[in-house]
């Protein structure tokens, strides 16, 4: 398992306010509101439409320069595009404003994270939880987990995690990195536990399902790893990860002809990736000897 399988960070997110103070834009030009820019800049955030965000926020930004809220969105507006050095930017900005907006220091820590500066994040992080008017700290202590882990401090990451879900319990991706730490700590049956917490919360969290089923396969209970790949693959069945596991536990218990569907499944629409070649060997040791070539897919 990789620190690629932990679920991201947690970005706070913008709530339109009120009004944005209305400053002319030169002597002599008329009153303009960037109000109207601001809103329809956050709209286009909230839709993942970073590029129309982005343009509305300036020209909020050029009628109102001193805004921290502006400069709060503009740079959710660049993270989101994937420029975390110009997010980075306008939320030191916001916060040279208004040092008191919590929620682009949050933010501030999740583009040093993506960033790989980890030190620098949680630095953020840590006085976003110090801050007792901050009405989402839930979302630091998340993120601190996150940053621990990508430090590879499981017992600092489970304690952000654990503090996460005290502060908000409905937050099944913090359930899950719980389930996560403490499977890579062999604590199979608590790593169970918060995993079924996480889908409980999100019957739709098909991760959750596929660690139920990497932690049947530890315990040998294949009844409990086809039930929940059976979940993960009706939620997506081009989760092709969950299918072949299903395949190869097929031909565990036996099941040849519906092991042989799944790897086919896998084997058809991966054939040149790692997933598709794994299902094609399986495959071919399915075949009788007169039959090596597995028909309908080229070898790898």
């Amino acid at each position: 398992m990789t620190c690629g399988a932990i679920l991201g960070i947690a970005i706070a997110a913008i709530l339109l306010g009120g009004c944005i103070p209305q400053q002319t834009a030169g002597p002599g030009s008329e009153k303009k509101d960037p109000n109207i820019h601001y809103q329809m800049g956050v709209n286009y955030l909230n839709e993942g439409k970073s590029p129309q965000a982005i343009k509305e926020l300036l020209e909020a930004q050029k009628i109102s320069s001193k805004n921290a809220d502006i400069e709060h969105a503009l740079g959710l507006a660049y993270q989101q595009k994937g420029l975390p050095d110009q997010a980075i930017e306008q939320y030191k900005k916001a916060l040279d404003l208004d040092p008191k907006l919590t929620e682009a220091r949050n933010n501030l820590g999740t583009a040093y994270l993506s960033k790989g500066k980890l030190d620098e994040a949680m630095a953020e992080f840590e006085q976003c939880l110090k801050d007792p008017s901050y009405p989402t700290p839930e979302k630091a202590a998340y993120n601190l987990g996150v940053a621990y882990f990508a430090k590879k401090d499981l017992d600092k990451a489970i304690e952000y995690y654990q503090k996460a879900v005290s502060l908000k319990e409905d937050n099944s991706n913090a359930y899950y990195n719980l389930g996560f730490c403490l499977e890579e700590k062999k604590a199979f049956p608590k790593a169970l536990e918060y995993y079924r917490k996480a889908v409980s919360i999100d019957p739709s969290f098909k991760e959750a399902y596929y660690r139920i089923a990497i932690i049947g396969q530890e315990q040998q209970d294949y009844v409990k790893v086809l039930d929940a790949l059976k979940k993960a693959t009706e939620i997506d069945p081009d989760f092709l990860i969950a299918q072949l596991l299903m395949g190869k536990t097929y031909l565990k218990v036996g099941n040849t002809e519906s092991a042989r569907k799944k790897l086919d499944l896998v084997a058809k629409t991966d054939p040149a990736g790692e997933l598709g070649k794994e299902a094609f060997q399986a495959l071919s040791e399915l075949a009788s000897p007169k039959q090596a070539k597995y028909r309908g897919i080229p070898k790898p």
